[in-house]
């Protein structure tokens, strides 16, 4: 990806979400990396996902997905890549 398009992803990224949204995205981010010790790029939950996905998920990060399921059916798999 050249700076270009690296550049209209975050403009689009800035306005496709709120300011909230995006802090809040922040934080799960950031709680990926202290808890998780993940990607500062992925949320918990993309991190779990691919975690179930492989088989290597434990009861804590199973007891995450469930209580997401709330949000939204299948959360932790639909949002892997996040």
């Amino acid at each position: 990806m050249d700076k270009e398009q690296l550049v209209k992803k975050f403009e689009n990224d800035v306005k496709k979400r709120s300011y909230i949204l995006r802090l809040l995205l922040v934080i799960d981010q950031l709680f990926n990396v202290v808890i998780w010790n993940g990607s500062q790029d992925e949320t918990i939950s993309s991190h779990i996902g691919r975690k179930i996905e492989k088989g290597t998920a434990n009861w804590f990060d199973k007891s995450v997905c469930k209580l997401l399921r709330v949000l939204e059916a299948k959360h932790c798999i639909k949002s892997k890549g996040e």
